[in-house]
């Protein structure tokens, strides 16, 4: 087990109908928010509402940003930051999925430390802009898919380059998390689907990605990935199921906290490989994991088959005693369940071809390079044919 450091500052707050409490809970922390969200005309508009109220209620002013984009754009951000310093405001509410938490902690951070938001990201050998602090962040998540509302991440796009990259700080943890399933409610079946298979996406990386030993994060991962499939299958047979919302938004929050890499952390190239989907094609950062995990389990499953089949026998039924025989059925195993839970796409599903494949592979080791040229880094270098081989397992 390898050394680490670990700790959870967000406190959460959890229960139908908590959101209401925003404003008592934000008053400790400012006197005028920005309310970051999507566009106006979504399922969210009530709650937007809501907020305000609260917030006003309060005693605080608010100022309102609508338009954050699904692949949260660094020119939106850097407009909604321009306007949180303009109205000189002190604290950020997050209310959305991932990307409008990502966006958030961009705003936040940036509107402090100054810049732009593009600054910040890890972008091939350039040396990111560093915070110097943060305004405090609330999130409000209204999906449960990237954990995004209790963790340092942040995924931004620059749409005038086709680039999509990320930075973590740890000024930008959210100060609470307020998990309301009334809200998770209202997520349709096919984000449903695409969530679940996200939360899965993070599970299994960290488990994948390091020849480290760590039993406590394995089994960590392990009860939250049978969780997280127990859950799935109930979810999409009643998708109003408040305690079944409930226990998917524990896995998001956990799954990507850090607490199930404890003692095994490692390079984690899967989600830089759907990157350029999003950046290229605007395909959602979910959809696309759906799209790359299958392919990139069978590409990968020699690398460190050990691990491979460790996850396989403990979460998939496999019981082959030959290590390499059981990782290659890992692959096999997580497409039978994707397509039991009809949530399995290919590029084709999808409407991508290959003429930027090798493109999208060169913009991989070049904004993540490896140790090996023409490589990024994970259990061991993958050079850029093997991602556009990755690539063609997806088709």
């Amino acid at each position: 087990m390898t050394p680490f450091e670990w700790n959870f500052p967000t406190k959460l707050t959890y229960g139908p109908g908590r959101v209401s409490e925003i404003g008592q809970i934000a008053a400790q922390y400012g006197k005028k928010a920005m309310i970051a969200t999507y566009a106006k005309g979504s399922s969210l508009d009530p709650v937007v509402d809501k907020v305000e109220t609260s917030l006003r209620a309060a005693g605080l002013d608010v100022v309102i940003f609508t338009g954050i984009e699904p692949n949260p754009r660094a020119q939106t951000i850097d407009q909604a930051t321009e306007l949180f310093v303009a109205e000189q405001c002190d604290l950020v509410i997050a209310l959305g999925g991932g990307s409008v938490i990502d966006g958030s902690k961009y705003i936040a951070a940036t509107a402090f430390s100054g810049g732009k938001s593009w600054d910040y990201v890890v972008l091939g050998e350039r040396t990111p802009r560093e915070y110097t602090g943060a305004f405090p962040i609330i999130s409000i998540p209204s999906i449960s898919a990237a954990g995004s509302e209790c963790n340092a991440g942040g995924v931004i796009q620059n749409a005038e380059t086709n680039e999509k990259s990320f930075s973590r700080s740890p000024y930008r943890i959210p100060k609470v998390a307020i998990v309301d399933p009334e809200i998770l409610q209202s997520v349709p079946m096919h984000l449903t689907k695409e969530s679940c298979i996200d939360i899965f996406s993070h599970l299994v990386e960290h488990y994948l990605s390091s020849h480290a030993e760590s039993e406590f994060a394995d089994r960590m991962t392990e009860g939250m990935i049978l969780c997280l499939m127990d859950n799935f299958e109930k979810i999409i047979n009643n998708l109003e199921d408040l305690e079944v919302r409930g226990q998917l938004a524990l896995c998001s929050i956990f799954g990507w906290s850090g607490i199930q890499a404890l003692g095994r952390l490692g390079c984690i190239p899967m989600h830089s490989v759907e990157m350029p989907l999003s950046a290229y094609y605007d395909l959602p950062h979910a959809r696309g994991m759906v799209v790359v995990i299958p392919a990139y389990l069978e590409h990968m499953a020699d690398a460190i088959p050990h691990r491979f089949a460790k996850l396989a026998r403990r979460c998939f039924g496999v019981t082959e005693t030959d290590d390499l025989v059981a990782a290659n059925l890992l692959h096999v195993r997580v497409r039978e369940w994707f397509k039991r839970m009809d949530a399995f796409l290919t590029l084709s599903d999808v409407g991508i071809g290959e003429d930027k494949f090798e493109q999208m592979a060169e913009d991989v080791v070049r904004m993540f390079p490896g140790s090996a040229p023409e490589s990024t880094a994970g259990p061991r270098p993958i050079t850029k044919d093997e991602i556009v081989r990755i690539y063609q397992l997806c088709k």
